[in-house]
């Protein structure tokens, strides 16, 4: 099957939501694209417990735009111990900067702890959709963009997701199909192997035997051989008991007999 792709945005860059109290210095230095120094003041703010619910989601972000993947992740997850965060918009981030990595297993975790926190919380659904399509979990993946369809009928990506899920459905067709000749191929080939490591056995048993026979065949040699010096020996002189003539006794006696 012809491989089809279509682009499904994922939500990288998060709406920051309003304050309604002042802003720290850090979340200013965030929102005037300064992220070094923007790290600087938000690390330095929530050591002196100075938090407010856009610390770590600004903190991650600010890692994430210096390219410091692993200290952004680590930013979200340590929000996600603090009772003032948005806990599904850190999870949003975390999966949006595992999935920019390629660590698809990391990012469905996240966006998945994203749905626990708010089960109707779409964005997070729709990525969840977009992570399954690239573990090659179709059948997951087309749940996700069915179940975001339902909800989000009239959404802007609404037409490429229904024309994606069909992409899906053939993908699985085949998928199934593969699965199939694949196993009855295993099966096909452990068949194979059973015959042969039986034929195998079948050789080794004969040469085996075969073996036997050869060793049974020259003991019984030797044997008739031993056999048969022992019984030439004994037709030499050294075994006869007869005496010759001249070994030949005189008895010299009176008769009494008159």
């Amino acid at each position: 099957m012809q491989r089809k792709k279509i682009c499904l945005g994922l939500f990288l860059v998060l709406t920051i939501i309003p304050r309604l109290f002042s802003e720290t210095e850090g979340e200013k230095l965030f929102k005037q694209n300064k992220p070094e120094e923007a790290i600087s003041a938000l690390e330095k703010e929530i050591q002196e417990n100075n938090i407010t619910k856009d610390s770590f989601n600004f903190l991650g972000l600010s890692y994430f735009q210096t390219g410091n993947y692993a200290k952004s992740i680590d930013a979200f997850e340590r929000g996600l111990k603090s009772p003032y965060a948005d806990k599904k918009l850190l999870c949003l981030n975390e999966g949006n900067v595992a999935f920019s990595q390629g660590d698809y297993v990391k990012a469905e975790s996240a966006f998945s702890l994203a749905l626990v926190v708010s089960p109707n919380y779409y964005p997070a659904l729709l990525n969840r959709a977009n992570t399954y399509l690239m573990l090659q979990n179709y059948k997951k993946a087309k749940e996700d963009y069915s179940a975001f369809l339902l909800a989000q009928s009239q959404d802007s990506q609404a037409e490429n997701i229904r024309r994606l899920i069909g992409y899906l459905e053939e993908q699985m067709v085949f998928q199934a199909e593969e699965e199939k000749r694949m196993a009855e191929e295993a099966a096909r080939l452990a068949e194979e192997n059973e015959r042969i490591q039986a034929e195998l056995q079948k050789r080794e048993e004969e040469r085996l035997a075969a073996e036997k026979q050869a060793r049974e065949e020259e003991a019984e040699r030797r044997r008739k051989l031993l056999e048969d010096v022992a019984s030439s020996l004994k037709q030499t002189d050294s075994m006869n008991m007869t005496a010759g003539a001249e070994d030949v006794i005189d008895y010299e006696y009176e008769s009494e007999l008159e």
